[in-house]
C-alpha cells in the first residue's frame, strides 16, 4: 500500500510535469510552423532568421501560455478558498453564481454602457471597461452570498441560494440581450466564448502581478482557513476573525 501522502506528491508531480509538456507545446504548435530551435532561439534572445517567427511567439504564444497558467492557478485557489469557506465541496464561482454576476457586469457595460463606464469627470472605456464590469459584478454577489451565509447556517440551502442567484443573473442577461442592438449582442457572445488570447505582452506584467497578489494573500491565509475546516467555533476559540477571514476572500 502506497501511503496517501506519497500518492499525493505522486500525482503532484505527475501534473506538473503534465503542465510543462503543454505549455512547451502551446509554444511549438500552432496556425504557424515554427521550428522548435527558432522558437528557443526567440526566447533566449538569440538569432532568429524570421523575424514574424519571433514575434509570433512573444507577442501570441507566451502571453497565452502565461495568461493559461495565471487563469488555471486563480480558478483553483478561488474554488478551494469557496469549498473551505462555506464547508461545501460542491462551491465554486461557477455555482454560488460569482461567475455568472461578473458576466452581467460586463452584460451591463457592453450592452447597455456601450462599452464605457462612468464615474463622474471620470471615465474609460475598452479592455478597463470590462475588467471593472466583471468585478464589480463578482463583488456583488460574492457580498451578497457572504452575507446570506451569516443568516443561512445549512451549506445546502446557502449552495441553492447561490444557483438562485446565478439564475437571476443570467435571466437579466437574457433579457439585455433582447433590447440591445445586434452588434452589442454580437461583442458579448464573442466576449463569452472566452479565450486566452485577449491579453497583450504589455498588459502581461500587469496581469501576472495582479494574479500572483491575489495568490499571495491566499498563501497567508492557509492557517485561518484550515482552523475553518474545523468548524467555526473551534476557529474562534484558536482566535481566528472568521468574519474578517471570509471579508478577506
Amino acid at each position: 500500500m502506497i501511503p496517501v501522502e506519497r500518492k499525493g506528491y505522486v500525482c503532484g508531480g505527475i501534473l506538473v510535469v503534465v503542465i510543462f509538456v503543454l505549455a512547451a507545446a502551446n509554444l511549438l504548435l500552432g496556425s504557424v510552423d515554427i521550428p522548435a530551435g527558432a522558437v528557443w532561439g526567440a526566447l533566449t534572445g538569440g538569432t532568429v532568421e524570421n523575424e514574424a517567427w519571433s514575434f509570433i511567439v512573444w507577442e501570441s504564444r507566451v502571453p497565452l501560455c502565461v495568461t493559461a497558467w495565471c487563469c488555471g492557478a486563480a480558478l483553483a485557489a478561488s474554488g478551494l478558498m469557496l469549498q473551505t469557506v462555506f464547508n461545501n465541496p460542491l462551491a465554486d464561482p461557477s455555482i454560488l453564481g460569482i461567475s455568472s454576476g461578473a458576466s452581467l457586469g460586463v452584460a451591463l457595460v457592453m450592452l447597455v454602457g456601450g462599452g464605457m463606464v462612468s464615474a463622474g469627470t471620470f471615465s474609460f472605456s475598452g479592455f478597463l471597461a470590462v475588467v471593472a464590469g466583471a468585478f464589480a459584478g463578482a463583488v456583488l454577489v460574492m457580498g451578497v452570498i457572504l452575507f446570506l451565509s451569516t443568516l443561512i447556517r445549512s451549506s445546502v440551502m446557502l449552495l441553492i441560494a447561490g444557483i438562485m442567484m446565478g439564475y437571476v443573473a443570467s435571466s437579466a442577461i437574457s433579457l439585455l440581450n433582447f433590447f440591445a442592438t445586434a452588434e452589442g449582442v454580437h461583442s458579448y457572445m464573442v466576449w463569452g466564448m472566452g479565450n486566452f488570447g485577449g491579453v497583450s505582452l504589455e498588459q502581461l506584467p500587469w496581469f501576472a502581478a495582479f494574479t500572483s497578489l491575489g495568490l499571495l494573500m491566499s498563501i497567508l491565509l492557509i492557517k485561518p482557513l484550515n482552523a475553518l475546516l474545523l468548524g467555526e467555533r473551534y476557529a474562534e476559540n484558536l482566535g481566528v476573525n472568521v468574519r474578517r477571514t471570509r471579508s478577506m476572500l
